[in-house]
Parts: C-alpha cells; structure tokens; sequence
C-alpha cells in the first residue's frame, strides 16, 4: 500500500516537473494529491480553497499493475517480433502510465475546465459522474447555460478528450528524428491507461455517457501520432504567418516512413495485445479494422476533414461530431 502511494506521489512530483518544462511555466495552482481509502477505482481533480486537489484510491494503481503484468505475460508468450517493444525497466511503464494519468488531471484545470463545471470536480472512473454536479440547481452560473441541452451533455466527453490530447502532447514532448523508440514507449504506456479506465466502466456497466469511448481515445491518439513528425512545419509555418505549407518544411518521406514503421504500427499491435489481456478484443472491432482506421487518420490528419459523413469508423465519427463543440468550448475559455 505504501509503495503505491509512493508511486502515486511520484508520478505527480514528474507530471508536474514535465508540465514546467514542456510548457515553460510553473503550473499555476498549489497540487495536493490526497489518498481516498475507497477500494473503488477513482481518480478526480477538484478546486480547493489554496489550488486543486487530484484524488485518487490505492485502485487506481492496483489495477494498472494488474493490466500491465497481464499484458507482459501475453505478450512474451509471443515470438519475439510480435512482442511489445520496450526500453529499460518493464515495470517503469506503470510509472509513465501514472504520470499521463496525473498530468491529463493538471490539463483539466490548465485548459480552464473548472470554469465550465462551475467548480465542480471532474472524475476518471468510479462510475460517478462528478462533473453532473455543475447541473444542480443552486450551481453558480456556467458559460454552458449557453448551449442547448444536447451539447450540455456531450460537454463532458470534449473535456476528456481535450485533457487527453494536451496530456499526450506534454508527456510525448517535441518531434526529434531520434526519439522514436521513445514515442513508441510513452504511447503505449499511454494506451495501457485508456484500456483500464474502459474496462473499469463496462465492469461498473455505467451506463451514463460521460467519457467517450475508448475506441474514440485511441483514434486521438493514434492519430497524434501519425501527425506528429509534421507538428514542428506546421509550427514554423504559423510562426512565420503562411497560408500554404512550403514543400520544404515537411519531413522526408522517408523520415516519415521509418517512423511509421518504429512507432505507430508497433503501437496499433501493443494495443492488439493490451485488449486481449484486460479482456476487451470487442475494442478491436469498434476500430474498425486497421485499414478503414489508419484511412480515418489519414482523412482527419493529413486531408484536414472533420465532416462526419467522410469517415467509415465508428471512433471517427465520434470525434467528429464532438470537434465542432470541442473547438466553441476552447473559444469559451479563449483559446
């Protein structure tokens, strides 16, 4: 128990050292990370009256360990070209998996969330909903009063994907020719998480929409994935006021494809392995099968289409029709 503890601690203490460094600024609220001896798995971020509060159970560790050694044990009962490719300590990857954990509850309050939940608190599993809180009556008034009841309801699906997105921007860090096997590493860390926090929700069976499915968080993050080698043209492009994207600053083809190669095949496969062990292979199908997914990356990626009718995937056309709501939330808290 205390050594969960430790590591939860620890995982914070690095989310927020990474949050320094990558977005060149201290986080801007006093963290106090506080043990809730419920045996459930919960993790929520809530204001407080010095800062923020990230709450989180023993559970939350516990059952990431538990997918993680299930995922180690099926995958090196494979031949050795079909298993996860790892750096340095297999246990680490629960520790980076804490840390994208911890820093998805730090970008909920940097992207300003709590001022669309009027102060209340927003939760990773648990089969609460404590985002709903900002719908009782006595709340303070909330920029979402402007919204009509169905936004309202999706709104707290665009906050997760949204802290998932800044999230994995932060703990990925910047494109660099010589990283890949690192952005290998930390995506799959990454995936681990999403696929816990799924099958604790059908376990639950929480039947009440609140967090997209883990199929659309996949998509995201493969698709940030695939985007990435791109990211640093883009970048000088709008530094620089283009409307076009000069030829030159694209990365080699190549480059590209040795990266595909290294990275995002590599973690579509982990993924493969990672539903199998925690006992949700049906994930695979609401991808869509790999073709018809990496042809939806593609169009939303590199074709810029966020038109729901162009994708053939499920997990597609849920982050389609949550990008428009998305994009006015973000306008709301002036980004």
């Amino acid at each position: 128990m205390a050594d969960r503890e430790a590591r939860l601690r620890h995982a914070l203490a690095a989310a927020l050292e990474r949050y320094d460094d990558r977005v060149g600024e201290v986080f801007p609220h006093e963290v106090e990370l506080k043990i809730n001896p419920s045996d459930a798995f919960l993790a929520v971020v809530r204001p407080s009256e010095t800062g923020i509060v990230i709450e989180a159970t023993m559970e939350v560790v516990a059952r990431i360990e538990e997918a993680w050694t299930a995922t180690l044990n099926l995958s090196n009962a494979m031949p050795s070209d079909s298993q996860i490719a790892l750096l340095g300590d297999h246990d680490h990857v629960v520790d980076i998996a804490l840390r994208w954990l911890m820093q998805h509850e730090l970008n909920h309050v940097a992207v300003g969330h709590f001022k669309l939940s009027a102060g209340a608190g927003i939760v990773e599993g648990g089969g609460l909903t404590q985002f709903a809180l900002a719908n009782q009556k006595h709340r303070p008034a909330s920029p979402l009063d402007q919204l009509n009841a169905t936004d309202r309801k999706m709104t707290p699906l665009c906050l997760e994907l949204q802290a998932d997105h800044d999230a994995t921007e932060i703990v990925l860090g910047a494109y660099f020719n010589e990283n890949h096997e690192l952005f290998r590493y930390y995506a799959i860390c990454i995936a681990l998480v999403i696929f816990v926090i799924e099958r604790i929700d059908r376990q639950q069976g929480n039947q009440e929409i609140t967090h997209p499915r883990a199929s659309t968080r996949l998509f995201m993050l493969l698709a940030y994935l695939v985007e990435l080698p791109y990211i640093p043209a883009y970048k000088q492009a709008a530094q620089e006021g283009l409307e076009h994207m000069p030829e030159e600053y694209l990365p080699d083809e190549t480059e590209v494809q040795q990266y595909s190669k290294a990275v995002v095949g590599p973690v579509f496969a982990a993924c493969e392995i990672i539903a199998e062990a925690v006992e949700l292979p049906n994930i695979l199908e609401e991808l869509g099968g790999t073709e018809a997914f990496f042809a939806d990356i593609q169009k939303a990626v590199l074709g810029g289409h966020s038109n729901i009718e162009k994708f053939e995937t499920e997990c597609a056309k849920q982050w389609a029709a949550l990008k428009p709501l998305n994009d006015r939330l973000l306008r709301m808290l002036g980004w």
